[in-house]
Parts: structure tokens; sequence; C-alpha cells
């Protein structure tokens, strides 16, 4: 799908953090520079170019956060609903099998199916998602999405997962939709 050149060239990763409440938020990519890939999520097209970010991005990134981890974490990815035949942040999660880390799918579901998508930060405070945490307990996790645009979904899930005894260490997001 993306020659190796153009891997090596255009896609090189810009991480960035980000403070979101107590959650540090790291993200591979400003939006800008891989938004046409993002927005094509919800096509065939949009299933290769997932596949190519969890495996060429994602699962390097989490190879190395594993060589460091003394206990296993797990990877929560945020909401993973199937839409148009498969779930862009399950597709992301999956490269994220390593020793002592893995991917808990379809553990932590939306209940408001409300779009975000071009909102405004009031609307996405008065519409939460209302998360469902539908894991084990005492456990630490990483929570994987595919955008941090207002930090909003990012941080409604660290406090319905630390509720549930969950230690949320921090989020990877793939691109950060900030300005700047």
């Amino acid at each position: 799908m993306i020659c190796d050149i153009c891997h090596e060239t255009l896609l090189r990763p810009t991480v960035s953090t980000r403070r979101i409440g107590s959650l540090d938020v790291v993200s591979l990519f400003r939006y800008k520079n891989i938004a046409p890939f993002l927005l094509s999520k919800h096509t065939p097209r949009g299933y290769r170019l997932y596949r190519y970010f969890g495996r060429r991005h994602i699962a390097p990134f989490f190879e190395a956060f594993a060589e460091g981890l003394d206990e296993p974490a797990l990877i929560l990815a945020v909401d993973e609903s199937v839409e148009h035949g498969y779930s862009h942040t399950a597709l992301l999660a999956h490269w994220s099998r390593f020793e002592n880390l893995r991917p808990l799918h379809g553990a932590l579901r939306a209940s408001n199916r409300v779009s975000y998508a071009g909102k405004s930060l009031q609307f996405r405070l008065e519409n939460p998602r209302q998360f469902v945490y539908r894991g084990p307990k005492g456990i630490k996790a990483v929570l994987l999405d595919d955008i941090i645009t207002t930090g909003t979904t990012l941080d409604e899930a660290r406090s319905v997962l630390e509720s549930q005894d969950v230690e949320v260490l921090f989020a990877l997001t793939l691109a950060d939709a900030r300005e700047g």
C-alpha cells in the first residue's frame, strides 16, 4: 500500500506528548500530515492503511515500550465498534502483542454512538461517550485511539477505567489534531 521510499521519506513520525487532565497522550504524527489516510478509515483502502500504520508505526512503538515493562500491561483500544466491516482501533491494537503487553479486545465500549467529527468541545462535553468497561480489574493498561482532538474521549475513558481499578499508564494515538 505504501512503498518503502514513501514510508522512509514522507511518513516519518513526529512524536509529541500532550497532557489531558492527569493523562499523558503520546501521538506519533501531526494530524495534518496524515489526514487523508485517517479520513479513509471506513473504506476498503482505509482498512489497508490502518493495517500499515499498525504494523509500521504502532508495533515498533509498543515493542520498545514492552522491553521496559517489569509486569504485564494491556492495550485497550478506545471503542472497538465495527463499522463498515472492521474496527479501526482494533486493527491498530492487533499489532501490540509482545512479551508483557497484549491487546484486550472489546473491553472498552461507548454506549453513546454520537459522532464527534467536526463538533465543538462544548458538544463533546454535553454528549459524553458513556464508556462501559468489561475487563479485569487491578491491571495496568495503555489506551489506544487513532486521533486526539480535544482529549475528552481519552479523558472520559481514563476516568471510567480508573473507577474500575485499572491503572492507565498513558494513551497512544496515531495523530494529534491540535494546531501548531
